[in-house]
């Protein structure tokens, strides 16, 4: 009885959110062979934006995502993985349709730094990670991972090292990554194993404008600089980064005052 009044209450919790939400689909769900994944979804939306901007995806291989900040990269892997947990457990997804394979899903997003265990937020982070990579060698159904901001606490050029090897090995074990960096050296890096989408803006006199809608291929803008002067720093300090910038763009060294 407890067994039978347990299963019709989860079940009427998973038509009233269906029916709260209203747009939804049924997914298409399969078991992986040889270790062929892929994730189509058309029209995906995160379910806790009142207004969301809806994404379409097909992908057959891993997906490295660039853009600007707060371009939509973060939200995005967020909406995947929350609308595949909603697949796998409430048969329910945000979108018009779904279909995927069955995966084991895991996650390396909002870390923070812990003063109680002494651990630095990298620590944290490649604690974090190596428990990914684990989980990937494993036998059973694919690892269906995403990665916010591959390595963020480390340095550049060790960041770009170690984020490279580590997707790499994703890549190849029975793993499916969906990874979010600023690293646009990422992109040619892991073009063998990794489609490249981003996110994009357009840049007006004074505001940046965000669609957020994806698209293919890498990121080709940057903002950074460009918010630091929208929200009032000195136009000596946004000025003089930006001639930085573009010395290290043709010169691929940084210039000295």
């Amino acid at each position: 009885m407890y067994e039978t009044v347990g299963y019709l209450d989860s079940m009427l919790a998973a038509a009233s959110y269906r029916e709260m939400m209203g747009e939804w689909c049924e997914p298409q769900l399969t078991r992986a062979k040889d270790r062929q994944f892929y994730l189509e979804a058309d029209e995906l939306y995160h379910p806790l934006l009142t207004d969301p901007v809806k994404n379409t995806i097909h992908t057959h291989r891993n997906v490295l995502l660039t853009g600007s900040n707060a371009s939509g990269k973060s939200t995005f892997i967020k909406t995947v993985a929350i609308n595949a947990i909603l697949a796998q457990t409430i048969h329910t997804v945000l979108a018009d349709s779904y279909r995927a394979n069955f995966f084991r899903i895991y996650s390396s997003m909002a870390l923070r730094d812990d003063i109680m265990s002494s651990e630095s937020y990298y620590m944290v982070e490649i604690r974090s990670l190596k428990r990914i990579v684990d989980q990937s060698k494993c036998q059973g159904e694919p690892v269906l991972c995403f990665i916010d901001e591959v390595l963020r606490g480390t340095n550049t050029v060790e960041r770009i090292a170690a984020s490279t090897e580590i997707l790499e090995l994703l890549a190849a074990q029975n793993a499916f990554c969906f990874a979010a960096t600023h690293d646009i050296e990422l992109t040619e890096l892991l073009k063998k194993q990794y489609d490249n989408y981003h996110f994009e803006e357009q840049v007006e006199e004074d505001d940046v404008i965000f669609d957020y809608r994806l698209r293919e291929g890498k990121a080709m803008t940057r903002n950074a600089i460009k918010l630091l002067h929208m929200i009032g720093y000195d136009p000596k300090i946004v000025e003089r980064a930006q001639e930085r910038v573009e010395h290290f763009v043709e010169h691929g060294s940084w210039q000295m005052q």
